[in-house]
């Protein structure tokens, strides 16, 4: 269970490599698929950025669905992160950078990336 909270947590503290701007916002919402991911990310968890700064992520595991929910915030280049599992709150201050419309990186404080693609 530890790693599994250190995936999400990792998955919640990435940064992203391009300059975000104000209006990146509408740019991250809907559903973004891990495709790869150098830290504790599960790869082929889903990450959807909803209106209103409400987020959820769904993690397979073992066959059934781990489903986290919390709220973001991005701020430039900023990604704040506030997921709960088990009424465990998790934080994560994130850098964000986007790779054309379809793709994003998410980088740690510890330099771990995670890369994501857009579902259609």
């Amino acid at each position: 269970m530890k790693t599994l909270l250190a995936a999400v947590f990792g998955l919640a503290v990435f940064a992203l490599a391009g300059h975000a701007r104000a209006d990146d916002t509408a740019k991250l919402l809907g559903k973004w698929e891990i495709t790869k991911s150098t830290g504790d990310s599960p790869v082929g968890a889903i990450v959807e950025f909803a209106k209103e700064g409400k987020m959820t992520v769904t993690i397979n595991n073992d066959g059934k669905d781990l489903k986290l929910e919390g709220t973001y915030k991005l701020d430039g280049k900023k990604l704040a992160v506030k997921l709960t599992l088990n009424e465990q709150e998790i934080k994560h201050d994130l850098t964000v950078t986007f790779k054309g419309d379809d793709g994003l990186e998410l980088e740690d404080a510890d330099k771990k990336v995670d890369t994501l693609k857009k579902k259609k």
